[in-house]
């Protein structure tokens, strides 16, 4: 089982990220921190919005 502690951390570091360039939508602020060796474009390029519905649905 992953330590549920990683969580608040996780979420921490991505807020101090996003605040630093706020334009940058979720998709795109994610696939440039982990900078993937092929293209995730349907992360990189999925609005907000789309985004949190997905995470509401899961």
């Amino acid at each position: 089982m992953r330590d549920p502690a990683r969580i608040n951390e996780v979420l921490e570091a991505l807020r101090a990220a996003w605040q630093l360039d706020p334009d940058l939508r979720l998709g795109q602020l994610i696939v440039n921190a982990v900078r993937p060796s092929s293209l995730c474009l349907e992360v990189f390029y999925v609005e907000d919005d789309k985004l949190a519905e997905g995470l509401r649905a899961t």
